[in-house]
């Protein structure tokens, strides 16, 4: 019997997080990703790139372009109008309407095509600081990413399959946090999972800067918000796409789930 620590993993989870509130002062936190096959990254990276073309009009740059939730949401607030510099130029497109329609319709559309896996974990803060008091809860990205690492290991367990995570880079103290969650985790396991089956299920977790265009960081950077606006009850930036990104939440191992294994509602 071969050793499956000596093979390539079969998924990487692409990681991102978001934060939200709606009109009631209600405050959200969601750290979601995407789960990509290792097989299927350089067809997901080609219809990014054609996704781009469509998008760019064909601008023989534009596959270098990197897609950022939070410059086409900025583009597309007209108080920010005499502000677009501070946005890279190839994003100042999405002050047109039509253009941040046609970007989440082929956004919408590559998620549904390539039949991709999501999975998110939402924190009302606003509930929970009640409930358990602010100043003695444990950090977000230690809560969050507990609840994801676990649905992510039971997506690997499920598949009978290891994975790894990959994250945008952030502020050296946030990676080496979120890192040494996961090393906990690892040491000593979940609510449900036991420390050898999380090291077992996955691997390596690697924080990658978004200037390196990375396919599936670029996609997994617009699930968590889309989400949050969900369970804050916010007006979706794209019905089509929103409704996607929740049939493409992981059903569980029964399949019949409707995606609450693949999102997790804590308040």
């Amino acid at each position: 019997m071969k050793d499956g620590r000596t093979m390539m993993s079969d998924y990487t989870l692409y990681m991102d997080e978001s934060e939200t509130f709606n009109s009631a002062g209600n405050r959200y936190f969601v750290m979601s990703g995407v789960i990509i096959p290792t097989m299927g990254c350089q067809l997901i990276e080609q219809k990014l790139d054609q996704l781009k073309y469509v998008v760019w009009n064909g601008d023989p740059n534009c596959t270098q372009y990197i897609l950022h939730e939070k410059d086409v949401s900025f583009a597309s607030a007209k108080k920010n109008r005499r502000q677009l510099n501070k946005i890279p130029a190839y994003n100042r497109i999405f002050v047109s309407g039509a253009k941040q329609r046609l970007l989440y319709n082929e956004l919408s559309k590559l998620f549904k095509q390539s039949k991709l896996q999501t999975i998110g974990v939402c924190l009302n803060k606003t509930s929970l600081h009640k409930s358990y008091g602010e100043k003695h809860m444990n950090d977000q990205l230690t809560i969050a990413a507990q609840f994801l690492i676990e649905r992510y290991c039971q997506f690997l367990i499920q598949n009978a399959a290891t994975g790894d995570i990959c994250y945008e880079a952030m502020q050296q103290n946030q990676n080496l946090q979120i890192q040494q969650r996961l090393y906990e985790l690892k040491a000593l396991g979940t609510m449900y999972y036991s420390p050898e089956t999380v090291q077992y299920r996955i691997r390596e977790i690697s924080f990658v800067a978004k200037q390196q265009n990375v396919a599936g960081l670029q996609l997994a950077d617009f699930v968590p918000n889309t989400l949050g606006r969900y369970v804050a009850g916010k007006q979706p930036k794209n019905q089509s796409f929103a409704k996607n990104i929740r049939q493409t939440l992981y059903k569980g191992s029964a399949g019949g789930g409707k995606g609450r294994f693949g999102f997790k509602i804590l308040d």
